[in-house]
């Protein structure tokens, strides 16, 4: 079984991914620079973020990988993939996007009041359906990263686009997304579907933009079966 990388989101950390990293062997979730137990300073360039992956790569001596990104995480992904194809057996892009803007509305009220700015960002990235608790617990670890490090993973996304690049994408790649996502709609999910030749698109049902947390057990066997076909 390959090794799958994941990559979280702006303002995440690599617990966004705890319901994978505890279903699947060989699964690693980076910590973004200033996110979670990552020492440093947050990036405000897609592409700074891509060479940061490339190092944990390199430090880990990580070749032919499954790389997953979930939102920005899906953002650098497909640059990863778009730089490095060399280090990807397959690529896994979630709620996210080929072009990827921010309104100014979030932008200013990050800088107005953090602290209710993660309530509202937490709340338009889940369906109404989820449990009232997932969301508290993500308002909590939301606000481990600082605002200047969230504010500047939303420039980077808003200054993100590779509409005009993604159909160099070639190696197999799943897209996976909520059908209640209003961050990343499903048709940002079907567009990457019509240009990555060598792609199959997941929606699941009553989920949002948080999809691999609302959704577990769905989310995880749909990437599992992915990874098995890649085997045969």
């Amino acid at each position: 079984m390959p090794v799958l990388v994941f990559v979280h989101g702006a303002g995440s950390t690599h617990k966004a991914w705890s319901y994978q990293t505890a279903h699947f062997r060989n699964a690693l979730a980076i910590d973004l620079p200033g996110h979670g137990n990552s020492a440093g300073d947050g990036k405000k360039e897609i592409v700074e973020y891509v060479e940061v992956v490339k190092n944990y790569c390199d430090e880990k001596n990580l070749k032919k990988i499954v790389l997953i990104g979930h939102s920005m995480g899906g953002a650098i992904a497909q640059k990863f993939a778009l730089i490095y194809p060399e280090y990807l057996e397959a690529l896994v892009l979630v709620g996210t996007g080929a072009k990827l803007r921010v309104h100014q509305d979030i932008f200013d009220a990050i800088r107005k009041d953090y602290s209710q700015a993660i309530e509202v960002i937490v709340n338009l990235a889940f369906s109404a359906k989820t449990d009232s608790r997932m969301k508290e617990l993500s308002v909590i670890e939301m606000g481990k990263t600082r605002w200047q490090v969230t504010y500047g993973d939303f420039e980077a996304c808003d200054k993100f686009d590779c509409m005009d690049q993604i159909e160099r994408i070639k190696i197999p790649t799943l897209i996976i997304c909520g059908s209640e996502d209003c961050l990343t709609p499903v048709e940002y999910s079907e567009y990457l579907k019509n240009k990555i030749s060598n792609s199959e698109l997941k929606v699941i049902e009553d989920s949002g933009h948080m999809v691999m947390l609302e959704k577990p057990k769905e989310f995880n066997e749909t990437l599992e079966k992915f990874i098995e076909k890649l085997g045969r």
